[in-house]
């Protein structure tokens, strides 16, 4: 007790020297507590023995923290964080209570963070719980938030308690505070910067502020690729996409000198991060957060700072993303009368005003570039007028003649270009569903926000052919596979012969006719609507191109393989359809073109070929382009796809496995290539894609498998 109360004594003596010598005393004393070793968390225990003894500043220690708990992120240590949170706020709800930005706070981060943890049921159940409370409790605190409120309850509003909430909102608004006068109230309220910041943390807000402040608009899209891959990368992580364009919009504002730099505009970044989007729901509720603030503009209240970027993205991209353009503005005139039906006459004049004063404050010049673009359809057009009545002209009526031509054939972006660097919207990567659709994949909504229309999606996979098994190993030397692991499988129930009859050839047949795929792949989709789909709009005319020379009278295969090999590049490093790339590269492999020399196979060299004989081996730049992805360890993105690609080709009556084997096994050393293609199906072994394409190799160079 003696040396307790001397170290006592000492402690005081210290602290009452200097105020330099009681930040460090405290400082110390705080990294003692976190560091010895407990078995609850010491952090939340000093927080709430601090919260007991009413330090001064805890409520601004509890914001930092709402900002470490990541949306879209359903790892362990975050999902330990959000509990921690929940439960501290539980045991403090009344000192909580006291402090209204914490409340608001803390209601956006759990209505965020609860989408991410329908595999958590019962931390979803707390957050709900704990969230619903505060929102009954202390609405009136929340409705600072203001109209991201309506954005996050919206998102979730399918949880029972949340939609409970939401028809109290629209039906019974003064049940929950009698100073709130109805939905309107919040979505004519901007929403706070402090907010939209609280859900990036702040090593992502470090990281984007230096891509924004500092990279040029010519190299800027490394960075954002890196950013992707540490963020981004995983599904659950897509709901971040939203809250990274509200912050980039409602948080970050360059200043003038930065503004007149080089440095990569916002819109130019906005647009890269769109194009690695993959959900069509994603792409959907990315747009609302692009241009939420135009639907309830008010230049009272609102800053043309956040309307600037989602302007200049519709002006700045019609000459090389036409289709972008277009999107956005049937975007746009779809949620001015489907968001909020009761106030569709309101949204379209805010949407309206936000033009005019992006004109007036010289943001652009003018929308009439939009259109008279040669590229905009007369129903974009239509829609231009019906958004700013103002700016542009009517439609005119086409002559009956003019109609009918444009039915039969409808006008296509045949000059649409892949842009270089150093265009304004860089070819980062590729955003798979930017076509127009409903904001949110909320529930049925009565009153007065509408619910969105069910998104539709094409399957445009070729029908599966082959069907092989995941395979963790190749070699039994080199993985360590047993041997039971690679014996051939044997059907035991002879009763269904279905199975079987398949492998049986028929007399006359040629030996090898169970070993090759003697049907024509069947396909759900023509070149022509592959060609279509959305999410291959940042080749621009590549594909076309591509397609025009293979169907031409004398295709130069030279030109098509350098064409083949910069589609696979680009494919690898953006989002665009699997099915659809599929297509349209297997279409060069058909009969009809007699281009698949395959004898002149460049990895075996059997004949002592000269380099000359890769000109005519089109398959060798698809391998060759692919294995600059899979060289890699690690299972990146671009491996990924680029192996599924080799899947799906084999599924479309291509032989690319023998050769991804040859060269795997041959070019690189590394067999495991090939088992990470064999991954990629759905049913089989490792040992039955061997005898496949052991087969098929045997088919190809007999010379191989025989002695003389």
């Amino acid at each position: 007790m003696a040396a307790r109360t001397e170290l006592h004594e000492t402690l005081q003596q210290k602290a009452s020297e200097s105020m330099h010598s009681h930040g460090e005393l405290v400082n110390g004393l705080v990294y003692g507590i976190l560091t010895v070793p407990a078995e609850g968390n010491t952090l939340f225990w000093l927080l709430s023995e601090l919260v007991k003894v009413s330090a001064h500043g805890m409520d601004q220690v509890v914001l930092a923290l709402t900002r470490q708990v990541r949306s879209g992120d359903v790892t362990q240590g975050n999902v330990k964080l959000c509990w921690l949170m929940v439960r501290f706020a539980q045991a403090n709800y009344a000192w909580l209570s006291t402090f209204p930005v914490l409340v608001a706070t803390t209601v956006y981060m759990l209505g965020r963070v609860a989408l991410d943890h329908s595999r958590v049921p019962d931390l979803r159940t707390a957050e709900c719980e704990l969230a619903i409370r505060l929102l009954r409790e202390r609405f009136h605190e929340c409705c600072m938030i203001g109209r991201d409120l309506v954005r996050m309850l919206q998102d979730v509003a399918r949880i029972p308690v949340f939609h409970d909430l939401w028809q109290d909102m629209l039906q019974q608004p003064q049940s929950l505070s009698p100073l709130f006068a109805g939905i309107e109230q919040l979505l004519w309220t901007p929403t706070p910067p402090m907010f939209l910041a609280n859900r990036i943390t702040y090593e992502m807000e470090t990281r984007l502020r230096f891509i924004l402040e500092n990279l040029p608009a010519t190299s800027y899209s490394r960075n954002l690729m890196w950013f992707v891959q540490r963020y981004l990368s995983t599904p659950e992580s897509e709901s971040l996409f939203s809250d990274l364009i509200r912050y980039i919009i409602g948080v970050f504002h360059p200043s003038n000198a930065v503004l007149a730099s080089n440095v990569v505009p916002r819109y130019v970044f906005l647009g890269g991060l769109l194009r690695f989007i993959r959900s069509p729901v994603v792409a959907a509720n990315a747009k609302l957060a692009l241009f939420y603030d135009w639907l309830f503009y008010d230049p009272k209240s609102d800053t043309i700072m956040n309307i600037e970027p989602g302007v200049l993205i519709i002006v700045q991209s019609v000459d090389k993303y036409t289709f972008m353009t277009a999107s956005f503005i049937e975007f746009l005139a779809y949620e001015s009368d489907a968001y909020s039906p009761e106030l569709a006459a309101a949204i379209r004049g805010s949407i309206g005003l936000t033009m005019h004063d992006a004109v007036e404050k010289g943001v652009i010049l003018s929308i009439m570039l939009i259109y008279e673009h040669p590229r905009i359809e007369v129903d974009i057009r239509q829609n231009l007028y019906h958004l700013f009545p103002q700016l542009v002209p009517p439609v005119p009526e086409p002559a009956p003649s003019e109609a009918s031509a444009d039915d039969a054939e409808p006008a296509k972006n045949d000059d649409a270009m892949l842009l270089d660097p150093t265009d304004m919207l860089p070819p980062a990567a590729v955003n798979s569903e930017l076509a127009p659709e409903p904001p949110k994949p909320a529930a049925e909504l009565p009153l007065p926000i509408a619910a969105p229309q069910p998104i539709r999606t094409i399957s445009a996979s070729p029908k599966t052919s082959i069907a092989l098994d995941p395979a963790l190993r190749m070699f039994q030397e080199e993985f360590g596979i047993a041997d039971t692991e690679l014996a051939p499988e044997i059907p035991t129930d002879t009763g269904n012969i279905d199975g079987i009859s398949d492998m049986i050839v028929e007399d006359g047949a040629p030996e090898d006719a169970a070993l090759v795929a003697t049907t024509e792949p069947q396909y759900e989709i023509s070149v022509e609507q592959a060609l279509e789909d959305t999410s291959l709009w940042l080749f621009g005319s590549t594909l076309q191109a591509f397609v025009d020379s293979v169907a031409a009278a004398e295709p130069d295969v030279k030109q098509i393989g350098g064409s083949v090999k910069e589609i696979v590049d680009m494919f690898a490093q953006s989002e665009a359809s699997i099915s659809a790339i599929t297509r349209i590269l297997a279409s060069i492999f058909s009969d009809s073109l007699d281009m698949e020399d395959v004898e002149t196979n460049v990895e075996l060299a059997l004949a002592g070929e000269s380099d000359g004989g890769l000109e005519h081996d089109l398959l060798h730049y698809i391998l060759t382009t692919a294995a600059d992805y899979a060289h890699t360890t690690d299972m990146t993105n671009s491996t990924r796809r680029v192996l599924q690609l080799l899947a799906q080709l084999t599924e479309a009556k291509v032989d690319v496995g023998f050769r991804w084997l040859l060269y795997s096994v041959i070019n690189t050393g590394k067999p495991v290539q090939y088992a990470r293609y064999v991954e990629q199906y759905v049913e089989g072994t490792l040992q039955s894609a061997l005898v496949r394409d052991l087969g098929v190799l045997q088919e190809q160079f007999p010379g191989l498998f025989y002695t003389r």
